[in-house]
């Protein structure tokens, strides 16, 4: 086997082995292109058809959603529009977490009640003023009227 064809076979290896983990979109499809490009430079470039279900196979499990709709296209994506689904789908994702942290912040946050001092004296201090009131008017009437 040449080193050539052994470098072709390392590259597709290297395709069919990659993952996106922890990286972000842009830096999965940079690599995927890097891929994509070496493999021209050796002379075999692979169908925009194999570099895509490759990009797919390695993404992490909150893009399938998004995967299955684009397979289900008759058309296929050039890299720059699969790359711009990708994009828009992982900003809409961290969006999402990060309402469902503020949201669940919130949610473990004790609710703001009242003191039941404060709401007491309130209530009584009311009832106090009213019965001065009363009392104060009531006063000057004879029990004879």
């Amino acid at each position: 086997m040449s080193s050539s064809n052994y470098h072709i076979m390392q590259l597709h290896g290297s395709f069919q082995a990659l993952r996106q983990g922890d990286s972000s979109v842009s830096i999965y499809m940079q690599q995927a292109k890097s891929l994509f490009d070496e493999l021209v430079v050796v002379g075999r470039p692979m169908s925009l058809q194999d570099f895509n279900l490759y990009v797919f196979y390695g993404l992490r499990g909150e893009f399938k959603d998004l995967v299955t709709s684009l397979i289900t296209k008759t058309e296929l994506f050039s890299y720059v529009d699969v790359h711009s689904h990708l994009l828009t789908r992982e900003f809409l994702h961290k969006n999402s977490l990060q309402s469902m942290d503020a949201t669940t912040s919130l949610l473990l946050q004790p609710p703001l009640l009242p003191k039941p001092q404060s709401s007491t004296h309130l209530v009584m201090s009311h009832h106090n003023s009213n019965f001065k009131h009363y009392t104060h008017q009531n006063r000057g009437q004879s029990t004879t009227d």
